[in-house]
């Protein structure tokens, strides 16, 4: 177990510390909690562009974490709308022999699995994580109050103007 344990925040990260293929497992959930709190397209596209280093030599697994990580990225990327990294384009990303998630139902799986994970060897159906919201970016606290402390000296400029013209008319109706 690592010292100071953190969640992976990138598609890279997933694979740092990796020892077997259960780990691998562990660093993939705990991913799709952090790309929950993804918000927009632009940040998830920063958090894939970096090449995982591969597994498949590590872990003995005829590749089947490095097919896995890099069909859910292209998944992801296309259900987003999005291009994949052209890191998970690479043939060495490819299962030596196909994997089933359960295979007492592999025919389930063989027919539902999305394509991005038969065309690797994986028969699975994903986890959809992410939901992208309409609407605008979420912005930092600080970011608010330089925009409300902007607003609020226009409103007082506004204020000054209104008053330095009453007291205009005030100086030429008593005159």
């Amino acid at each position: 177990m690592r010292e100071e344990w953190k969640r992976p925040r990138t598609a890279a990260e997933v694979c740092s510390g990796v020892d077997s293929s259960e780990t691998f497992g562990r660093n993939l959930r705990d991913w799709q909690h952090e790309l929950r709190k993804v918000t927009s397209r632009p940040q998830f596209a920063r958090l894939v562009s970096d090449p995982p280093p591969l597994l498949r030599d590590q872990l003995k697994d005829g590749g089947q974490c490095d097919a896995y990580l890099s069909a859910y990225v292209e998944w992801l990327s296309d259900r987003l709308g999005i291009h994949a990294p052209k890191w998970t384009l690479e043939t060495s990303r490819v299962s030596n022999r196909p994997w089933f998630d359960h295979p007492p139902l592999w025919v389930q799986s063989f027919v539902n699995a999305p394509a991005s994970f038969r065309r690797r060897g994986v028969f699975t159906i994903p986890d959809n994580v992410m939901q992208i919201r309409r609407g605008r970016p979420p912005v930092s606290n600080a970011q608010k109050r330089r925009k409300n402390a902007e607003r609020q000296r226009r409103h007082r400029e506004r204020v000054k103007a209104k008053l330095a013209k009453l007291n205009a008319i005030e100086a030429s109706g008593s005159g």
